[in-house]
């Protein structure tokens, strides 16, 4: 459900682990010898960088500070749109206009009492989200222990989602549907 969140972190991390990377590979360059020949002698303190930065301290630093907090701020940002996932619909729209609606509290309710009564079906937890004109399912089932789980996802595809698109005019709607399987078992009948 969160595809968009996913890509723009691979992104990110990959971004990240190439600039530490290269980072990395010049400080071992550079204490082989490769930059200059007395390079791996010299002491931290006769750094040209770190007189470079005492000579000019008076304004390195405070813009330092400031890059350092917009980059707190940026991923502060970041962190809160990844935890806060995709928008919840309110209003689903049937028609494509605002005439025409369905609220997505009571589909996500029908849809949920739906397969919480099929057999093998522990619980099940509904999530509409997306744009009202286009907007998409996310299912989670847990299963009971004993369910045959290919024909709770074939009754759950072909009866209660079918049901979903049918009442949205939606034949095309994209669903996610995320199977697992509880301890408990089901009533047994003999």
């Amino acid at each position: 459900m969160r595809g968009h969140a996913d890509r723009t972190n691979r992104t990110i991390m990959i971004v990240l682990g190439a600039i530490f990377a290269a980072i990395g590979g010049a400080i071992i360059a550079a204490n082989t010898g490769l930059f200059a020949s007395g390079f791996p002698q010299r002491t931290l303190l006769e750094n040209p960088a770190v007189s470079w930065i005492g000579g000019h301290s008076t304004w390195f630093w405070p813009i330092a500070a400031a890059a350092a907090t917009l980059l707190g701020v940026l991923s502060l940002i970041w962190l809160i749109k990844i935890l806060r996932g995709p928008p919840k619909a309110h209003d689903i729209s049937i028609d494509g206009s605002a005439r025409t609606t369905v609220g997505a509290t009571a589909l996500r309710d029908a849809l949920t009492n739906e397969i919480q009564s099929y057999r093998g079906v522990d619980a099940a937890k509904v999530r509409v989200y997306g744009d009202p004109i286009q907007p998409r399912l996310g299912v989670k089932v847990n299963l009971t222990a004993d369910a045959r789980v290919a024909e709770v996802r074939n009754r759950i595809e072909q009866q209660a989602l079918a049901h979903a698109r049918e009442a949205l005019d939606a034949p095309q709607m994209p669903v996610t549907l995320d199977l697992g399987v509880s301890k408990k078992s089901g009533p047994r009948v003999e």
